[in-house]
């Protein structure tokens, strides 16, 4: 929890309808309301429902990722974030790379001799901002490429030799990571290192049996896509989807909070998605 905090994040709190605490919405809220739909679903004596509560989707921790092979077997899945209950059938991939611009460190004021890192870097962004992606996934929209951060130079009077940059990358089943990786490879001057490409894109057909069941639960005809990452990639070889109740902006904020009425509701979109799934 951060210093912004005007609550006690470790004790949930209930006032005006709404829970608050450190990740009420993000996604405990959505992990109760499994829960109660897991252990109240009517369901036919040959199925079978498994429940993992896993942490650290987003830092690559021991999570999902890890226990995933100790599961027992399913057939389909729900992935519990807070989407304010609008069910996603897709994510976007992610790829990380690293850019290493190599100049010739010299005397600020005798610039010919050497060759300013920097100004390759800036080039190379310059070219990226220009690279051609792909067009726009119907849900997902376009993939993006973005220089989230850059660090180079020595001192002030001397030419740089040196200049790194971050890159963010969010594809899309047109533009895999691979691909993305190598475009960016032979577009730049730079030396292209990968930092991370293993969350790639996932897409469950809108005629599966678990999206059908999910849109009429929710009540809705067709599904969106969920804007970030998700434990959607570790069971992406069966047909999955991200939902639960909660605010996306919500998330990782200050004061966090979930209203009880999304959790109720939240209960009842689960508990008859999987009704509906195993009728």
């Amino acid at each position: 929890a951060s210093d912004d905090w005007n609550l006690d994040p470790s004790e949930a709190a209930l006032r005006d309808g709404k829970v608050y605490g450190l990740g009420a919405n993000d996604a405990k809220g959505p992990l109760a309301a499994l829960v109660i739909a897991f252990e109240t679903a009517e369901i036919t004596a040959d199925a079978r429902l498994v429940l993992a509560a896993t942490c650290e989707e987003e830092t690559g921790g021991e999570g999902l990722g890890t226990i995933r092979a100790a599961l027992p077997a399913f057939d389909a899945a729900i992935v519990g974030e807070p989407t304010f209950l609008q069910v996603c059938s897709c994510q976007r991939g992610l790829l990380r790379l690293r850019l290493t611009a190599h100049g010739k460190r010299a005397h600020a004021s005798r610039p010919w001799q050497g060759e300013n890192a920097i100004e390759k870097a800036a080039r190379d962004i310059e070219t990226l901002r220009k690279l051609p992606l792909a067009d726009e996934h119907p849900l997902l929209g376009p993939p993006t490429l973005q220089v989230t951060m850059i660090q180079g130079g020595i001192r002030t009077n001397v030419v740089p030799p040196l200049c790194r940059l971050e890159i963010d990358a969010r594809t899309i089943p047109a533009l895999d990571n691979a691909t993305l990786h190598r475009r960016v490879r032979d577009a730049v001057e730079s030396e292209v290192e990968l930092v991370s490409e293993r969350f790639v894109p996932v897409e469950t057909p809108t005629g599966e049996p678990i999206v059908q069941a999910a849109l009429a639960a929710a009540g809705v005809t067709a599904p969106g896509a969920f804007g970030g990452v998700s434990d959607l990639y570790h069971v992406r070889d069966v047909p999955g989807l991200v939902l639960g109740p909660g605010r996306s902006e919500q998330s990782h904020a200050a004061d966090e909070w979930i209203e009880v009425s999304q959790l109720e509701r939240g209960v009842q979109v689960y508990r008859d998605t999987i009704e509906r799934y195993f009728a």
